[in-house]
């Protein structure tokens, strides 16, 4: 079993070595059948040039003109056939234009790719030359033997692979097989202690493993069980008292303002966010836009005459709540008002969106003034393309909602800036 890896590499590499020699090998014998082939067929088209021309006159004859056709269209290596006469001047051509042709001194000639074509030529009566050109090696045959290869090299790879991963997984591995040891778990022996072990100092007792904190932990402490310090107790007394209980947890124990403030991430009566936590949001949601190169809007709404805890409050928090995609960013603001945090949408389309709010708020709660303005009042503000920080964004959003407090009949003021001129401020800061 040890010298299983090293067995295995070493047929590999000569599985490997015979799949590229196979290939090679049905190259070199496409090559010679290629070339005894082009010989046969030269032979055969010379013996017919030297039945059907005696002399150059007869290169254009039907009955030459005929054979060379035949032999053209039997013979699939043939490329290309010329005669010439013995000045070598070009009596005949098939075909009449080929790449393989090309002018030179005695008139024209074959050039030929080396390695996968031959030349052949031979002499008929009158002096008459019979030359033609042959392929011996076709990119077909080389296609074939180097796809089968490929194949087979492939499947080769894959039954490796596959044999590798079924060993990896049955096979135990020693760090596996010293988890499972570490994981044994210790089985603890009691020990009892007998009364010669008893001392006056050292209390032996078996208490029972309890939480610290029981069912009801902010129970009165005149219910809890009075115990005495274990000092007092007489040793042999420890064997009949039953085991002490866990002591309580008052909320006089407890430090100073620690059950103050929210508790969770939402209100539970109105489902927005606690107002402690915009502007840490809003700082994160600032940041990722600045990175995505993207806009952001904060609304701030407020609800005049109603305040938390009121039914119509929490009606008015949760249709607000509700009206935007990302419930997570509405947040309580103030007595009576909402904050909601619009990622990626400019001050445009958040204007837009406040209208639509603003009409369904209109139309739920029925609230118009005499003068036609409404208790509804929503303010806004966006990034604009600027690094600004929360308690900015915070600040133009809510001198937006005083203006519009101001008996505005819109009920929405939309804070525009500018971001050159920003940039200019802070340069001269």
């Amino acid at each position: 079993m040890k010298r299983g890896p090293l067995l295995i590499a070493i047929c590999s590499c000569l599985v490997v070595a015979a799949i590229a020699a196979w290939p090679v090998l049905r190259i070199s014998r496409a090559l010679e059948e290629g070339r005894r082939e082009s010989l046969a067929s030269f032979s055969e088209l010379r013996r017919t040039a030297l039945n059907t021309v005696a002399q150059a006159s007869d290169v254009s004859s039907d009955d030459w003109r005929a054979e060379a056709g035949t032999a053209w269209r039997k013979q699939e290596r043939l490329l290309a056939v010329i005669l010439k006469d013995s000045s070598g001047e070009v009596l005949y051509a098939k075909p009449s234009a080929s790449p393989y042709y090309k002018r030179a001194a005695d008139g024209l000639a074959f050039e030929q790719p080396e390695g996968t074509t031959t030349r052949l030529s031979g002499t008929l009566s009158s002096g008459i030359a019979l030359e033609a050109l042959y392929v011996t090696l076709s990119q077909e045959a080389v296609f074939y033997a180097v796809r089968d290869a490929a194949v087979v090299f492939a499947a080769l790879l894959a039954m490796l692979i596959a044999w590798l991963l079924i060993i990896s997984n049955t096979r135990p591995s020693a760090l596996n097989v010293l988890d499972e040891q570490e994981s044994t778990p210790e089985i603890p022996v009691e020990i009892r202690p007998t009364h010669e072990d008893w001392s006056p100092d050292i209390p032996h007792m078996l208490i029972e493993e309890s939480s610290l904190y029981s069912e009801n932990p902010f129970e009165d402490a005149e219910s809890a069980p009075k115990t005495e310090p274990l000092s007092k107790v007489d040793p042999v007394s420890l064997e009949e008292a039953n085991p002490p209980q866990a002591a309580f947890i008052r909320p006089a124990d407890l430090p100073e303002g620690i059950l103050d403030g929210p508790r969770g991430l939402f209100d539970a009566e109105t489902g927005l966010g606690w107002e402690a936590y915009l502007r840490e949001r809003l700082s994160s949601e600032l940041r990722r836009s600045a990175s995505f190169e993207q806009d952001l809007s904060l609304l701030i709404t407020s609800f005049n005459g109603w305040k938390r805890g009121d039914e119509e409050f929490n009606l008015f928090a949760a249709t607000v709540r509700d009206f935007f995609s990302f419930k997570d960013m509405a947040f309580l603001f103030g007595e009576g008002g909402a904050a909601c945090i619009l990622p990626n949408m400019d001050v445009d389309h958040a204007l837009r969106m406040s209208e639509e709010l603003l009409k369904k708020l209109a139309l739920m709660f029925r609230s118009e003034n005499a003068n036609g303005s409404t208790d509804i009042h929503i303010g806004l503000s966006s990034r604009a393309g600027r690094l600004v920080d929360a308690d900015r964004i915070i600040g133009e959003a809510m001198a937006a909602l005083a203006k519009a407090s101001q008996g505005s009949r819109a009920g929405i003021i939309a804070f525009r800036p500018d971001p050159e001129k920003f940039r200019a401020y802070l340069a001269g800061q």
